[in-house]
């Protein structure tokens, strides 16, 4: 095992990106490595770290970390350390000691330039495959919407425009309150991935009530490739250990036999720390170790139905007191609500201190800005609705703004002063369907039928048996006998060429009717229940999707309502009806989404005289929530809770069902016209810029465009991945018999992959295939970690170039190293500088493209090639380190160009922001004061940027 000293320097062979590493700690299995340059540490086990030692010798050129350049004149080991004594080049007497612990952090690499003078040659093709890769990196690094073109979504607007908007932000710390149906979980979705992508994240934790965490779970891997782990307290068990103290003391005698005395090391026993991303229930909030869980560093937590956080200023819930702590700890937090402030200023008020507790102190003085800001609001309404501004709607606006001119002539400059000074954009997004198109109608269809014998039960029976009387039966005998079966078969023949999704709430039901409609009618059916695992829901959801050969119709339990998208049915069969407004509208969700083509036709068998017809009518007289969103479904659940458990107990009751309906009624219609009257325009403005949005669309667009498929299918024939055409690009990935090690990202099944985001939408079995894809992030990691492809000597094919002549071909690259979070790749993303040269050193790389040089070079067999580079290594050492100096220059003046382009933005940046700041509260301080620390260090980290030579290709010009 090899031996390691805290102090020495080593270098990650994976990630020499990081510089050079000072071993910090060491025990009997681990060490930890601390990276200066970037701030960073890693923990490897010992006996297989993919760390290099680097230590010099006399004669060479070492650099301290004041910048000196030194060399080195002797050197001594000390217990494993290593002390240099070194000169000054132009102070041969000067010399002086420098413990290798103050060696410079950033050193410059020069393996390439090592791997040719010594023969360690790869063939022409990994060399060629090792410049495409650099170009793929710089193109996905200086991507303007680096972060966006990874998810398997719709280029939906106002989502992208929200994500852009919000994700660019340090910490961004905002309220997500789109319509039910609008997509606030994509929003989030693309918020957190942008975050993780561009480095201003690592950690994130999500919490949600506990019918919606698989919905969560499934949603972050399926559109965003984010695996996040669910905490329950099963897992929370599972990660059970000793105390620290017990542990602390059986390692103290293990060191004590093993090496004598010796410190056990520090062991951190918080669980939530052994997973980056992390996924939890409300409930499971409520109960856990919550000062553990806010200690876990997260960088950004969000929280979705947060108007379930109930809150007043003496008697705050247990689940608000928690997500409290936890919003105090976090850096960023996101709030997704679909109810506003509409339904209550006191509950909005509460969700605003979680997000700025500094800028909202009081109840009584935000009701009091609230009735300022209203005002604002509907005269923002007018001047955007108004095509002629009367006088005194330009006099009530001149009022407040009275810098400004305020005409028709400036319209949009006006609308945008308001928005600037007084818009909630900086903490609140909000977007309706007045504002947002596409979204087809629905149409209902209740039907009734009898009540079979042996389905009637007593008054005092639970509500789950009341509510669905299949539950009584053991095996699936009640599909025979049951009329909503006989009716469904006879639907579905009726509707033979439509897809129809079919919801139940129980997991039972739903296998016992696929078996009964499946097996005993012969049809064409699929089933989706949790029952199954994601791969299983993934093929069913897949067959169902399936236009040619595909199911009919797809059973599901209750989780089919989870977030799947099934737009591309028009027939919405709901077996039952849950007690929960909410759960209905997620159920028709799955078909009324943007892009559903054609009206959403629900169907609802239901029996007379019994609960399910109770909750029919609640539902359809008295809030009409099938053919409209329902916004308000859970507080008016809340307001007629009473009556509507008196009519489910006595559901053949007349009376009792009309006073629920009566009742039902006239609470939806009064929390409407609160919704109504409370429609903020100014809000709604400021969420939304349709100019913006259109521009992302059409980069993603592009982006689409430029697939990575090419590029890949080069990786996989080097790699040893089979590939299979699966149909029109779509292509089956899996481990071929050459493959010497797991490949990154692929599992060993195999996967399926489109680059085509249509055809990804919509087959839910099929992985989206961008650059951004971890698979081709793992690929561009897996070439540039390794050595392969950094020296090759190849043989040049041309007619025309007399046969003996020499050419050397240099790829430098430029890039700076810097902590992920500065995001100093959106100025300086890894930058090729290449040099052809002859044997006179004149650089022909104007004349002479890779591409097309590549298209002549062919193999050249190594013992051959290495005897030229035998033959000429004087020759290639001088060319290459005379060189160095010229290509050094171009660096530099890309550096220079970065660093002007990096100043601009951040200046525009922070004057946006510091002019915002003196109108609008919103603009947190700490915002500003993190763009001028970031942009000092992007000074320092841009400026020092490394230069060094990647790869090097000798060509010599035969036959």
């Amino acid at each position: 095992m090899t031996e390691f000293t805290p102090g020495q320097r080593w270098l990650s062979e994976s990630e020499t990106e990081l510089g050079l590493g000072l071993i910090k700690e060491v025990d009997y299995r681990l060490v930890t490595v601390s990276y200066p340059a970037v701030e960073e540490e890693r923990t490897y086990a010992k006996n297989n770290a993919p760390l290099s030692r680097i230590t010099f010798d006399v004669g060479d050129t070492l650099t301290t970390g004041d910048g000196l350049d030194l060399v080195v004149k002797d050197v001594e080991d000390h217990n494993g350390l290593v002390v240099y004594h070194a000169y000054p080049a132009d102070e041969p007497d000067n010399v002086q000691p420098v413990p290798e612990s103050l060696l410079g952090h950033r050193l410059r690499l020069s393996g390439a330039l090592d791997r040719l003078l010594t023969n360690q040659l790869s063939s022409n093709r990994w060399f060629e495959l090792r410049v495409a890769a650099l170009q793929a990196r710089a193109r996905r690094e200086g991507s303007p919407i680096q972060g966006l073109r990874g998810p398997r979504i719709d280029l939906i607007g106002h989502q992208l425009h929200i994500a852009d908007q919000v994700a660019r932000r340090y910490a961004p710390r905002v309220l997500l309150a789109d319509e039910v149906g609008l997509g606030k979980t994509i929003e989030a979705g693309l918020i957190l991935h942008q975050q993780l992508e561009t480095g201003r994240a690592r950690r994130a934790l999500i919490v949600v009530p506990d019918a919606l965490v698989h919905q969560w779970f499934v949603e972050m891997a399926r559109r965003f490739n984010l695996r996040f782990s669910i905490f329950d307290e099963e897992r929370l068990n599972a990660l059970s250990r000793p105390s620290v103290d017990e542990v602390k003391e059986m390692l103290a005698d293990l060191f004590a036999e093993s090496e004598g005395e010796g410190d056990a090391p520090e062991i951190d026993d918080n669980p939530f720390l052994s997973e980056q991303l992390v996924l939890c229930s409300t409930a499971f909030l409520e109960g856990c170790d919550i000062d553990s869980l806010a200690a876990a560093d997260w960088d950004l937590v969000i929280v979705d139905e947060a108007h379930h956080l109930h809150w007043s200023p003496d008697a705050p819930s247990e689940a608000y007191r928690r997500v409290e702590q936890l919003a105090g700890a976090s850096r960023g937090l996101l709030l997704l609500t679909a109810t506003p402030e509409q339904l209550g200023l006191e509950s909005h008020f509460a969700r605003l201190r979680l997000l700025d507790p500094d800028r909202y102190p009081d109840l009584d003085a935000f009701v009091a800005e609230q009735e300022r800001y209203r005002e604002v609001a509907a005269l923002v309404g007018e001047l955007h609705d108004q095509d002629h501004w009367p006088a005194d709607l330009k006099q009530r606006a001149a009022a407040l703004l009275p810098d400004e001119t305020v005409d028709e002539a400036h319209r949009e400059a006006v609308l945008a002063e308001l928005l600037d000074r007084f818009g909630p954009g900086r903490v609140m997004f909000r977007n309706t369907r007045h504002n947002v198109a596409g979204f087809p109608a629905r149409q209902v269809h209740g039907e009734p039928l009898a009540l079979p014998d042996n389905y009637r039960v007593d008054a005092d029976e639970e509500l789950a048996l009341r509510l669905y009387p299949e539950a009584g039966f053991g095996d699936d005998r009640w599909c025979g006998e049951d009329p909503r079966v006989t009716w469904l078969e006879r639907f579905l023949k009726e509707h033979r060429g439509d897809k129809v999704l079919v919801i139940c709430a129980r997991r039972d039901t739903a296998i016992d009717l696929h078996a009964h409609c499946g097996y005993k009618l012969g049809m064409n059916l699929a089933v989706f229940h949790e029952g199954m695992d994601l791969i299983e829901r993934d093929r069913a959801a897949a067959y169902f999707a399936d236009h040619e050969d595909g199911a009919q119709a797809l059973i599901c339990s209750e989780i089919g309502s989870e977030g799947r998208n099934f737009q591309f049915a028009h027939h919405l069969v709901l077996m039952d009806l849950p007690l929960d407004p909410d759960l209905l509208e997620q159920r028709i969700g799955r078909l009324d989404r943007i892009g559903q083509s054609e009206d959403v036709q629900i169907h609802v068998p239901y029996f007379q005289g019994h609960a399910q017809e109770v909750l029919f009518h609640w539902y359809h007289q008295g809030m009409n929530a099938f053919e409209h969103t329902n916004p308000a479904g859970h507080e008016i659940r809340q307001r007629t809770g009473e009556a509507l458990e008196a009519a489910l107990t006595k559901p053949d009751d007349g009376a009792l069902l009309d006073d629920l309906v009566s009742l039902t009624r006239r609470e939806a219609g009064a929390l409407r016209e609160r919704l109504e009257q409370g429609r903020d325009r100014l809000l709604e403005l400021a969420s939304f810029d349709p100019v913006r949005a259109e521009t992302l669309k059409e980069q993603l667009a592009a982006a689409d465009a430029d697939s990575p498929w090419p590029f890949m299918t080069r990786v996989f024939d080097h790699y040893g991945v089979d590939q299979e055409e699966h149909s029109d690009d779509a292509w089956i990935l899996k481990p071929g018999p050459h493959l010497r090690e797991p490949f990154p990202h692929l599992p060993e099944e195999g996967v399926t992959v489109t680059d085509r985001r249509g055809t990804a939408i919509a087959r839910d079995d099929m992985q989206f295939l961008t650059w951004e894809h971890p698979l081709v992030g793992g690929a561009l990691d897996l070439i540039l970690d390794e050595h392969r492809g950094k020296a090759s000597v190849s043989l040049l094919k041309n007619p025309k170039i007399k046969a003996g002549t020499l050419l050397v071909e240099a790829v430098y690259t430029v890039e700076p190293v810097a902590p992920r979070h500065l995001q100093a790749d959106r100025f300086l993303p890894v930058t090729m500088v290449r040099r052809l040269l002859d044997a006179n050193g004149r650089d022909l790389s104007s004349a002479i493209t890779h591409d097309a040089l590549c298209r002549q070079c062919h193999k050249l067999e190594k013992p051959l090639a290495r005897k030229i580079v035998a033959s000429q290594k004087g020759l290639l050492e001088q060319l290459l380190k005379d060189d160095e100096r010229n290509a050094a220059g171009q660096a530099r003046a890309v550096i220079e160009q970065a660093l002007a382009a990096m100043r601009d933005s951040q200046d525009q940046a922070l004057r946006r922001l510091r002019a915002l700041r003196d109108k609008n509260p919103l603009v947190r301080e700490e915002e500003i004061t993190y763009l001028e620390r970031q942009t000092e260090a992007l000074e320092e980290r841009i400026g020092d940027a490394r230069f060094r030579l990647e790869a090097v290709r000798v060509i010599v010009a035969g036959n």
